[in-house]
């Protein structure tokens, strides 16, 4: 399984600039989804250098040529300080199929918080009947 690098969408509005923090915890959920899952993480550079834009054809397609089965979908979006929800979106790239789809929300824009929602996460897809299978590569 493939884990492209994880988005974000801050509607916040928030006046301190934050963006260093937030590539940190984008890259610490993508970690923490990447082992709770057995996931192959793809970089931030590689999406980048194949797909300008990014789109959905151009993404399925870098990863259906690093030969990956499936891919997982992550966008976080920032409501708030205390109020932050991710959409996650497991697909069948071969069949470009979308086998599971999970939303949920979490509390605090902090290290810990990002950390057991990914954590969380994991454990939600691999539970799920289509993703029951994502450990394997």
């Amino acid at each position: 399984m493939a884990i492209l690098p994880v988005k974000l969408l801050d509607t916040s509005h928030e006046a301190r600039d934050q963006a260093q923090d937030h590539e940190r915890r984008l890259e610490l959920l993508a970690k923490v989804l990447a082992s709770g899952m057995a996931g192959q993480r793809i970089e931030r550079t590689e999406v980048e250098r194949a797909c300008s834009p990014q789109t959905t054809d151009c993404l399925v397609k870098l990863l259906r040529d690093r030969g990956a089965e499936r891919g997982l979908f992550v966008v976080v979006q920032k409501s708030s300080t205390l109020i932050l929800q991710i959409f996650a979106d497991l697909v069948d790239i071969r069949n470009e199929k979308l086998l599971v789809h999970k939303e949920l929300n979490f509390r605090g824009d902090n290290d810990e918080s990002w950390r057991r929602a990914g954590a969380f996460l994991a454990r939600q897809l691999e539970a799920a009947p289509d993703g029951a299978s994502s450990r394997v590569r």
